[in-house]
């Protein structure tokens, strides 16, 4: 059946709604050192997680019988059976209460929150919101709210497929931002932070698999990867500050080799809880990740 004639309501994944699965862990140590060693900055912090540390906790553990042709675990377990080949972490609200100590056993509990057809220009979209509640032995830590979206696959010519193209030119951002810091993630960047996260999303380490199929022009640079380049890029400017909640929202992919800027500048002052505007601009300047951290010094 062609994807073009697939159809999705919202009733006939009504049933999956609310269910919830809890899978355990131990801050890992390591995990953390494997992230420094990628960013390359300083982990300002080594009792407790990186705020976007529990990132790299949980990873699957699908057998290779149970991955699908793009790499990422086949659905219809605690997921749904969306008919949509291809995926994309689009976003995260993320709230701390309480830090989580390296070593800790924790804990955490996935609800499916809801489960939205859409159309857009390209075919059906399908929005999968996940709500994460991460615990230590002692309190709960985090709250996060994800985003997912599933969508058809663009037709792909066999005979012609997308060729590889050099990585776009990137100017200096515009805008009033009061900081920039440059980031250039090259194939080893993607392909430790791939290992790092257990990750087998082809689209990130394949390049035939990228272009021919996915029909991208080079490997793509992972959403959370840039997301976490902006956390901490952040926290080196302001000083390792007590952060309260972070979300962030992929608007534009970045390629493989492609230089960027993360930007920041302060936005909102309410008695002591600052917010802060954050960003990933990339060629063309346009924004390929939008953030948000709201703090305390």
């Amino acid at each position: 059946m062609a994807s073009s004639s697939l159809e999705t309501s919202e009733t006939q994944f009504e049933d999956w709604i609310s269910r919830s699965e809890v899978t355990e862990d131990i801050a890992s140590a390591s995990a953390m050192q494997g992230l420094q060693s990628i960013l390359e900055l300083p982990n300002p912090d080594d009792k407790n997680l990186f705020p976007l540390g529990h990132w790299l906790q949980f990873t699957p553990t699908a057998g290779m019988s149970e991955l699908g042709e793009d790499g990422h675990p086949k659905l219809g377990g605690f997921l749904p059976p969306i008919p949509y080949p291809r995926r994309m972490w689009v976003g995260s609200r993320i709230a701390y209460y309480a830090p989580i100590p390296v070593g800790e056993r924790i804990t955490k509990t996935t609800t499916i929150e809801s489960i939205t057809p859409k159309q857009g220009r390209g075919g059906g979209l399908i929005f999968l919101g996940l709500r994460h509640d991460i615990h230590t032995p002692d309190a709960l830590a985090i709250t996060e709210h994800q985003t997912l979206v599933y969508r058809e696959a663009a037709p792909v010519d066999p005979d012609n497929p997308q060729q590889p193209q050099p990585p776009r030119d990137t100017a200096a951002p515009e805008g009033d931002w009061e900081w920039t810091v440059p980031v250039q993630p090259n194939e080893i960047t993607l392909f430790r932070y791939s290992a790092l996260t257990f990750n087998s999303h082809r689209i990130h380490y394949d390049l035939p698999y990228a272009t021919a199929v996915e029909g991208y022009p080079g490997l793509v640079v992972h959403g959370p990867l840039s997301a976490t380049n902006i956390l901490a890029n952040f926290q080196q400017q302001r000083g390792n500050p007590a952060i309260e909640a972070f979300e962030f929202s992929a608007r534009s992919p970045l390629f493989v080799n492609e230089k960027a800027y993360v930007c920041g500048r302060q936005v909102e002052n309410d008695n002591g809880l600052i917010t802060e505007e954050l960003a990933l601009i990339g060629p063309g300047n346009a924004t390929n990740v939008e953030a948000k951290v709201q703090y305390r010094q």
